[in-house]
């Protein structure tokens, strides 16, 4: 036999063998570890039934608690805002549209007692439209920041064409 054959033959024998060796130990080690995720899955199985039960007994005191302090937050939320100039600003403002409804309403109704004929115009309903200043201001803000960025750009371009280098 050719010598190079010979020594891979040899070679694989004992490969075998140790492998043969290690297939004990490693079917040991397969089904030891397989029995320890057994008991792992069944106590995570066991604490999840137990936090279930526990959860079932609670959760509405807990849902009352978030909705508690979800009030409580809402509540501090209004006093914040209340506090706020800009708020206090937007708040007159309407105030100022509500006071005008009642004079004409209060007009309406004395022209009426009096019997004299109606020339007070009917007031008029305002939409409140809080989100739509708060948007059109930043979009005008937002507009002039671009406009002025804008005026940058041409100005360092132009600044570089007109440069002599």
């Amino acid at each position: 036999m050719n010598p190079d054959v010979s020594k891979a033959a040899d070679k694989l024998a004992k490969l075998r063998a140790q492998a043969d060796k290690l297939t004990a130990p490693l079917a040991e080690a397969e089904a030891t570890l397989a029995g320890a995720e057994a008991v792992e899955q069944a106590r995570r199985a066991e604490r999840a039934i137990e936090y279930d039960r526990a959860f079932v007994k609670t959760w509405m005191a807990q849902a009352e608690g978030r909705s508690t302090r979800g009030n409580e937050l809402h509540a501090e939320f209004l006093e914040l805002l209340s506090a706020e100039p800009w708020f206090k600003a937007y708040v007159a403002h309407r105030a100022e549209r509500y006071k005008r409804e009642k004079i004409l309403t209060a007009a309406q109704n004395a022209q009426s007692h009096l019997g004299d004929p109606p020339t007070v115009p009917e007031p008029r309903r305002y939409d409140l439209r809080i989100i739509e200043d708060i948007t059109s201001a930043v979009e005008k803000a937002a507009e002039a920041i671009g406009a002025a960025f804008s005026e940058e750009l041409d100005a360092a371009r132009n600044a570089y064409v007109e440069a002599t280098d």
